[in-house]
């Protein structure tokens, strides 16, 4: 994902670091790898309802990009 970001973005996406960062970070707590402790049943739940919201949270931040680019007519933005 990260990937994909700095392409669309560049340097734009410097504000988007922390939530990057929390959404990396939840990814890896929600799955641990081979021999990393699985969060119980009850923090398993809790920390995805945080991913949500960072995902929100995230998803809200790319659409205003989004718009911003579309409003000057940057190309590669999808449908004008």
């Amino acid at each position: 994902m990260q990937r994909l970001i700095d392409e669309r973005f560049g340097t734009g996406r410097a504000g988007m670091g922390p939530f990057l960062e929390e959404l990396e970070q939840g990814l890896a707590v929600l799955l641990p790898g081979p021999g990393d402790a699985r969060l119980a049943p009850e923090a398993q739940q809790a920390s995805r309802a945080e991913l949500t919201s960072t995902l929100d949270t995230l998803e809200d931040v790319l659409e205003a990009f989004h718009r911003s680019g579309r409003a000057r007519n940057v190309t590669g933005w999808g449908e004008r």
